[in-house]
């Protein structure tokens, strides 16, 4: 059976995500349709029993899941999802009602215990427990209350077409469920129901066992991370971070926070803002814990730091769809680099050590930002051999030298920080806006940083131009990338849930409130390999997330097939046996 693979970001997965009804609502509509069912019945002159026949089982599958659940399965089914699925199970079995006229009532009916069993060990396999035996009992316990009512209904005759048709439909779905497992355990060894446990238990429930599962498939890594130090006297020290890690992969899951984590755990000694650097979801840290080896390279880099009270006037320039807004400080120079109007994505780690490679020789330090602050859509990593990637690699290289000889100036720098009445279904993480504003040479240059996964395409130029419209001479618009913002969504961008003219008040009084905070500053910048990072590894968890999308994303037109070739096999079974 091959399943079709093709590759995605892993916060795409939550697309497959819903909210489940109340139980009450559900089990009053299994009982509405048992009822209607016996309606009809009777006024066919059926007679009556037929309906609860169908109902009295969903409604001990909603009784007897969630506990049982409980006891054998790994992850919580709520009561709301029992519901749910109980009532899907009623609405099935029904269905079967259609093959009546062939297979007459009785048969149907017995079809239909079966092939509820199957739907609910695949789901119950898929979202509570991998372990196929532990969700057997769960799976069966509407299959045997409907057994007993096909008995009272139909009599003696009736047991050995039951114990057909629900062993036939057992074989099917458990080679059904083997086989759609097949595909990741030959590619990394792991379960992909596994996966989806795991997964759906975090969004659900809030478990932590997602990342006791990435660790099977981690690797370690040693990054840079670069951070300019703004100090200021009598007043808080400002940090610029370019660290080269990935805020994802989703949610609280891994490393996704951790710019907040940074911004929180340094508030005591300076104001920081967690930019983006060259960095994809082959960074992303398996854990926020990791987040302490970020902290220990910045802070062990702060001594080295040689610094300058003189910066350069801001300069764009740009290389066909890339723009890049450079800045010398002393020695060292920071570059925000983005592709707005066009997509601006992921960046793979390699174009930035390119870029650090090519400045060595002239500059102490260079931070390379990637702004992302335009999504269109969710679309893949740039690497250096792409034409985008060249187009930064070229742009780059240019800014390099023409910064090389910027004339300097002395330099003031205020700084921001504005909590925002947005959550993170808003699109907006924890720490709010960050703003840094520098003045050399009498110009004023604005670098404004949102806590949050990209920007909507064209709110960055509706920011832009309004805090332009102030005065400035020079301002970008930044994201950290956090993915806290997508639990429920794969795309959550500033600016989709929230209209930029709503956002512009706020940025333009965090602008005000960082430059009523403008002071003589020094700066110096330092460069600090963050040792042995546990992340998830080059192309692993876009591997992971690929295939697992495919199995989920086929499920349908393979839970049809696996619909017809069971009961074709139960017919024959029937034939043999019977």
């Amino acid at each position: 059976m091959k399943i079709k693979i093709r590759e995605i970001q892993p916060e795409t997965l939550t697309r497959f995500m819903f909210r489940a009804p109340k139980w009450w609502q559900s089990l009053l509509i299994i009982l509405a349709i048992g009822a209607v069912i016996d309606l009809i019945c009777y006024a066919s002159n059926i007679g009556i029993g037929l309906g609860f026949a169908f109902s009295i089982p969903a409604a001990f599958a909603i009784l007897t899941t969630n506990p049982l659940v409980k006891i054998l399965g790994r992850q919580e089914f709520t009561w709301n999802r029992s519901a749910l699925l109980a009532l899907a199970g009623e609405i099935f079995a029904i269905f079967w009602l259609l093959t009546a006229p062939l297979l007459g009532i009785s048969f149907a009916y017995v079809y239909g215990l079966g092939f509820v069993f199957a739907i609910r060990m695949i789901v119950l396999v898929a979202v509570v427990d991998y372990r196929i035996p532990r969700m057997i009992i769960p799976a069966a316990m509407p299959t045997i209350v409907s057994s007993v009512c096909a008995f009272l209904l139909f009599g003696n005759g009736i047991l050995m077409p039951v114990i057909v048709s629900v062993g036939t439909f057992a074989v099917c779905v458990i080679a059904f469920l083997l086989l759609f497992d097949m595909p990741l355990k030959r590619s990394v060894g792991l379960s992909g129901m596994h996966f989806v446990n795991v997964f759906f238990g975090h969004l659900t429930n809030g478990s932590n066992d997602m990342e006791d599962y990435f660790h099977k498939i981690s690797e370690f890594v040693s990054v840079h991370v670069t951070t300019f130090f703004f100090r200021r006297e009598n007043k808080k020290d400002v940090w610029f971070v370019v660290p080269n890690l990935h805020p994802g992969p989703m949610a609280d899951i891994g490393g996704s926070n951790f710019p907040n984590l940074l911004f929180q755990e340094f508030s005591n000694e300076a104001t920081v803002l967690i930019s983006h650097g060259c960095a994809s979801h082959d960074l992303n840290m398996i854990s926020n814990n990791e987040t302490v080896k970020i902290s220990a390279a910045i802070r062990k880099s702060r001594p080295n730091a040689k610094y300058s009270n003189l910066a350069s006037r801001p300069v764009r320039s740009k290389c066909r769809n890339v723009s890049i807004l450079s800045q010398k400080f002393g020695d060292s120079l920071l570059m925000v680099t983005t592709r707005s109007p066009k997509m601006t994505e992921d960046m793979d780690y390699s174009i930035g050590r390119i870029i650090m490679g090519e400045a060595k020789h002239s500059y102490d330090n260079v931070g390379f930002v990637d702004a992302h602050n335009c999504m269109t859509n969710v679309t893949k990593i740039i690497y250096p051999s792409t034409k985008a990637g060249n187009e930064f690699i070229t742009g780059g290289t240019a800014a390099l030298s023409k910064m090389e000889n910027a004339e300097m100036f002395s330099l003031r720098a205020g700084v921001s920080h504005v909590e925002l009445p947005f959550d993170r279904n808003h699109g907006f993480g924890d720490t709010g806006i960050v703003t840094l504003v520098t003045e050399a040479g009498d110009k004023r240059t604005v670098y404004v940083l949102f806590d949050g996964n990209n920007v909507k395409a064209g709110v960055r130029e509706i920011l832009r131009d309004a805090v332009l419209a102030e005065g400035f001479d020079e301002c970008e618009i930044m994201t950290n990338d956090s993915h806290v913002v997508n639990s429920m969504y794969g795309r959550n961008p500033v600016g989709l849930e929230i209209d930029a003219e709503e956002i512009v008040p706020f940025v333009l009084d965090s602008v005000k409130r960082a430059v009523d905070d403008l002071s003589p500053t020094e700066v110096g910048a330092a460069t600090e390999t963050c040792e042995e990072v546990e992340v998830f590894g080059p192309g692993k968890i876009i591997q992971l997330t690929s295939l697992v999308s495919g199995i989920i994303s086929n499920l349908g037109p393979f839970c049809l097939l696996f619909l017809l070739v069971a009961f074709f096999a139960v017919l024959v079974v029937c034939m043999i046996v019977l």
